[in-house]
């Protein structure tokens, strides 16, 4: 008996704009490894609000051409190798940054670039730590060396990158200060932090007392970029390290006020900020720096296999949770973006290219655990 004959299957986006440009794409053949590649058959890929940018081309880092298949990273297995791969064997699990491309059954990656994942991993908890985690990672001890004890601040702490911080902080004995909206506070103290809520009528208030009380913040994480860049230094202890994150925050805050971008002002304010913090970083003993995974890799590429082995360890050993929200199969990537646009995730969602529409989502064997928490996610009560 002849078995069925695998096909790629993959999102494709031939349109810049809104949820409904992704389409699902199925091709006959699979693509196959060059030299010093392999191909990969992914398990778990980013559905993340850095992917919905790219999808409207807002994204300000990347110069994109259509189509192209969206997916900032993946989880998955190798199964094909090219001539001259030497470090991997068909089976072994891997992890890459990809940008683009990740949405997909299966991708073709140089074999270089890879991180190796552990065989008892769960996929879906996996992905997020090589965006959301490696961000929060890479901030608060590459960029501010923050060390045990250190007082972290973390502006826009409900969001991917804020939870994974304030996880990270959990784990490390950091005491931490999230600074969320009021519906967000029972998630930010149930990782432990001290809650803060910028919508009420005194949102300053509250952070004047605490870094009062504290003496200021050893450590500031900003992903929101809701105060003046001033407002948010003054917070600072003495010897403490602000690190500004990523391009995103202008349209975070745009998409909650219900625009589709920032308007003329807010970009002049982002621009200048991010100006400011780069002439700044650049003098002796600077307190402020910006933070931008793909440049962090690109200037430091042996950080990025260090520090994402150093978080598979950390999930391994159960000392860091993930939040999935949900998962959804490639056939559901459609509504997955809604929610993003939305703002109705609390935590990360997670593409399973292997899930069928409203199946449940695919799970490495030997994690039932992980398989029991993930089905009563998508099948609540």
């Amino acid at each position: 008996m002849r078995l069925p004959a695998v096909m790629l299957r993959r999102l494709e986006i031939g349109a810049f704009g809104g949820p409904e440009q992704i389409r699902l794409v199925e091709e006959a053949r699979l693509p196959q490894p060059g030299e010093g590649e392999v191909r990969i058959r992914v398990e778990a890929s980013s559905l993340v609000f850095t992917d919905m940018l790219i999808r409207r081309n807002l994204y300000p880092v990347l110069k994109l051409r259509l189509p192209l298949t969206p997916g900032y990273d993946f989880v998955g297995r190798i199964e094909a190798l090219g001539s001259g791969v030497s470090r991997w064997r068909v089976g072994d699990r891997v992890a890459d940054l990809t940008q683009i491309g990740g949405n997909a059954t299966h991708l073709v990656r140089t074999a270089a670039s890879l991180v190796a994942v552990p065989q008892g991993v769960n996929a879906i908890q996996a992905e997020p730590l090589i965006l959301s985690y490696m961000t929060a990672w890479q901030a608060l001890f590459r960029e501010a060396k923050a060390q045990p004890g250190d007082q972290v601040l973390i502006y826009g702490a409900s969001g991917a990158v804020g939870l994974a911080a304030l996880d990270l902080c959990r784990a490390f004995g950091l005491p931490a200060v999230g600074v969320a909206s009021a519906r967000r506070e029972p998630v930010v103290e149930g990782l432990g932090a001290t809650f803060v809520a910028y919508d009420t009528a005194d949102p300053a208030g509250p952070l004047d007392r605490l870094t009062r009380d504290l003496g200021g913040f050893k450590v500031i994480l900003d992903a929101a970029r809701g105060e003046t860049l001033s407002s948010v230094m003054a917070r600072l202890a003495p010897g403490g390290r602000l690190v500004a994150l990523g391009f995103s925050a202008p349209f975070r805050t745009a998409y909650k006020a219900g625009g589709e971008q920032p308007g003329l002002l807010a970009r002049l304010r982002f621009g200048y900020d991010f100006l400011r913090i780069k002439w700044l970083s650049h003098r002796p003993n600077a307190a402020v720096s910006f933070y931008d995974i793909a440049s962090c890799r690109r200037q430091h590429p042996q950080w990025f296999q260090e520090d994402l082995s150093s978080l598979f360890n950390l999930l391994e050993a159960g000392r860091i949770t993930p939040r999935i929200q949900r998962v959804f199969g490639l056939g559901d990537a459609v509504e997955a973006h809604r929610l993003i646009e939305a703002g109705q995730v609390e935590g990360r969602l997670v593409l399973a290219p292997g899930l069928p529409i409203g199946g449940d989502p695919y799970v490495s064997p030997g994690d039932n655990a992980a398989k029991t928490t993930l089905h009563q996610q998508r099948h609540p009560g």
